[in-house]
């Protein structure tokens, strides 16, 4: 079974078709589980209004990348963000930069991987690929 942990920055790529897009969404369609904190839930729909603010032609293709997204939904297993996962973003990762939002999803990350140590992070976040580096 392969698990991931789909992270902000992955799944921007996939629906803007950025590099390394592409490879995201073969990943996402070969996952038997895919695992997010519910930020990610909020952050994907706020990127996708604000694309659409900032390029006018991309208002077209609003409705299909809302389509795509409730078809992904679906399939995510949403972690809440509960008291545990923010005192973990708190002091998670104390060496790394990381911005608030990057440290609840690290915290989520790292609360799932003690169950599975197998599942990978899907993110092209610097800093979040140096805090899961071991």
């Amino acid at each position: 079974m392969s698990a991931v942990f789909l992270e902000t920055s992955a799944l921007g790529r996939a629906l803007f078709g950025e590099d390394g897009g592409p490879q995201i969404s073969e990943r996402l369609e070969q996952a038997d589980s895919i695992v997010a904190s519910r930020l990610l839930k909020v952050e994907a729909e706020r990127a996708v209004l604000r694309h659409a603010l900032d390029d006018p032609g991309f208002d077209s293709q609003v409705s299909e990348v809302d389509h795509e997204l409730r078809d992904l939904w679906v399939r995510v297993n949403f972690i809440e963000i509960t008291r545990e996962v923010c005192a973990e973003a708190g002091r998670i990762a104390p060496s790394v930069r990381l911005r608030a939002l990057d440290a609840i999803h690290l915290a989520t990350f790292r609360l799932v991987q003690r169950i599975d140590p197998t599942i990978e992070m899907l993110t092209f976040d610097e800093r979040l690929l140096e805090a899961t580096s071991p």
